[in-house]
């Protein structure tokens, strides 16, 4: 058996939250004696005469009583040993009069080997899940995952980590299965070694898509791969589903560090909440940026900002001019798409913009600081509702 199943941290992580509990000192000794984990820390790395002879022996217990023969460093109290498959793996000892701390070592001992149990199951399991699907549960749901194993997860799957990827979130229609459709699309022809991909709890395929971008053309580089990727995909998918595409597409910022792959893949689930109906192009968290970061102002801070102003607007602004603001918004202040949201001509459209350029004083379409006046408000009335 593997002398090192008990695990020096894991160890000294049990002693440290029992002592939180329980007064008595408490040691946790290894296959040789040495002690591994102890609330005296002082005691730590030192050899432990009793737990030795009681591993040597193979006894169920050995009770030091106090007395004044104790050699130097020896204390009263009961070890007991730790077993795994029936077999010794250490030595769990507390400190004090015997026939007061047995009960209380007992209690102890099946702790320690209920914990070393589970740990040795965990492992076994985590070695039997994906590796791709333990780094990306690393990456997005583990609050407290070190970023070094992470990034050492990353390099031993034979990822780049500094490579920008960008969240590629997926929502698939009712007649497709996740799995099935996560397969197909990575044999689509633009899904690279580089891309990191799974199925989310939610059933949608999560694809962290690896961008090529060099010194120019940024935006419109990372824009045409992923468009170029989700046609792909969708084509892979049999083009079924809304509007002949197989799924909604929503995709967040593209990111060259891994600690921030779990907001970028947040960034897209905000855009799936807040755009359930997609359509047939993906989209893009940097064309809604203004809402996005609206959506993150404190509610209190909204009211302070706006409050007034909206109290000098006309009744029923909200639900008539303020309508076509918000058409103006979503459709990032493009005219034909807020029309055709709107389901006016364009003719129409424009006439608002007038009456909204005569109440504010201001031209959304020539000012774009007045673009980001109104998106703010909007989001304040939104909100107000």
């Amino acid at each position: 058996m593997d002398r090192t199943i008990l695990d020096p941290a894991m160890a000294a992580a049990f002693v440290r939250r029992l002592g939180e509990r329980i007064d008595y000192n408490i040691n946790i000794m290894d296959r040789d004696g040495v002690i591994i984990a102890s609330r005296d820390q002082s005691r730590l790395g030192s050899y432990h005469e009793a737990a030795h002879r009681l591993l040597e022996s193979g006894g169920a217990i050995e009770a030091v009583e106090p007395g004044a023969g104790l050699p130097a460093g020896v204390r009263p109290g009961v070890n007991l040993p730790i077993l795994y498959k029936g077999e010794a793996i250490g030595v769990v000892g507390v400190t004090g009069e015997p026939a007061l701390v047995e009960p209380v070592a007992y209690a102890v001992k099946t702790s320690v080997e209920t914990m070393v149990e589970l740990e040795l199951y965990k492992e076994l399991t985590l070695r039997r899940q994906d590796r791709k699907n333990l780094l990306l549960n690393s990456l997005l749901y583990e609050d407290e995952a070190p970023r070094a194993g992470t990034a050492a997860l990353a390099a031993k799957l034979g990822y780049d980590a500094s490579l920008p990827r960008a969240p590629l979130l997926m929502l698939l229609g009712e007649e497709l299965d996740a799995g099935e459709s996560l397969k197909a699309v990575k044999r689509c022809g633009l899904h690279g070694p580089e891309d990191l991909s799974a199925v989310t709890n939610q059933g949608s395929i999560l694809v962290f898509k690896a961008v090529e971008l060099g010194k120019g053309g940024l935006v419109s580089a990372f824009e045409s791969q992923v468009e170029a990727y989700l046609g792909a995909a969708a084509r892979a998918l049999g083009g079924r589903g809304r509007s002949g595409a197989p799924f909604r597409a929503y995709v967040g910022m593209f990111q060259n560090e891994l600690g921030r792959y779990r907001g970028a893949y947040r960034q897209a689930l905000w855009l799936s909440e807040r755009y359930p109906e997609g359509g047939p192009a993906p989209v893009f968290l940097h064309r809604r940026l203004s809402e996005y970061l609206a959506s993150r102002i404190p509610r209190a801070e909204l009211v302070d900002a706006f409050a007034s102003l909206a109290s000098l607007l006309p009744p029923g602004f909200a639900a008539g001019i303020g309508g076509t603001i918000g058409a103006l918004v979503e459709s990032g202040f493009n005219a034909k798409e807020a029309a055709g949201a709107l389901g006016v001509h364009r003719n129409t459209l424009a006439s608002r913009l007038e009456a909204i350029s005569e109440l504010f004083g201001l031209d959304p379409r020539l000012d774009p600081r007045g673009r980001d006046l109104l998106s703010l408000l909007f989001r304040f009335l939104d909100l107000s509702r």
